[in-house]
């Protein structure tokens, strides 16, 4: 007998997913890789919507005049790793897979610890001439990119664990043994 799949609908925490994952494709393809695109590639209604960000939020790796090698790298990765895994994190969602877990939590391991340098740069560089206010909303936009990619690794890793039904390992008192070959000589 088969189990029947619940709806994504009736899965909260991953329609909230679904939603990132599904909004990111075309804010990454339309504004993140303009950083990338030459410039008579870019439609002028996308490039005046990037131009509006920058003009309103003073955001300092996106309109930075000299090349951030590390924010573009950041960049590059997301081209490169995290525009596919978009599309299977959707699929894998919606089809309620437990196969999607162990990838989601790499997934999310991988943002966290790359959107992490980034906030610190918005909230503690002096460098940038950003007011407090400025900072706070810029730190604003860059968190969810934080917080959420964490909630996934800690909501996979519950999953996954699980899925596998491991025993809770217990405490002995025994001491090892060793067997007789195995002693040096």
């Amino acid at each position: 007998m088969a189990v029947e799949k619940k709806s994504i609908f009736s899965r909260p925490l991953d329609l909230i997913y679904f939603i990132y994952f599904a909004t990111h494709i075309p804010v990454t393809l339309s504004i993140d890789f303009q950083l990338f695109y030459p410039p008579h590639w870019v439609p002028k209604a996308l490039s005046d919507v990037l131009s509006f960000y920058l003009d309103s939020f003073k955001d300092p790796f996106m309109g930075s005049t000299t090349p951030l090698y590390w924010f573009r790298s950041f960049i590059y990765c997301e081209l490169v790793v995290q525009l596919p895994f978009f599309f299977i994190a959707c699929v894998g969602l919606v089809k309620g897979s437990k196969y999607i877990r162990l990838p989601l939590a790499i997934y999310g391991a991988h943002v966290a610890t790359t959107v992490l340098p980034t906030l610190i740069e918005v909230l503690f560089n002096p460098s940038y001439n950003l007011n407090q206010a400025e900072r706070l909303v810029l730190f604003g936009f860059y968190a969810p990119y934080f917080f959420l990619p964490i909630i996934m690794v800690i909501d996979s890793f519950i999953r996954v664990n699980s899925y596998l039904h491991l025993p809770e390992p217990t405490r002995t008192t025994a001491t090892p043994t060793i067997k007789k070959s195995a002693k040096i000589q």
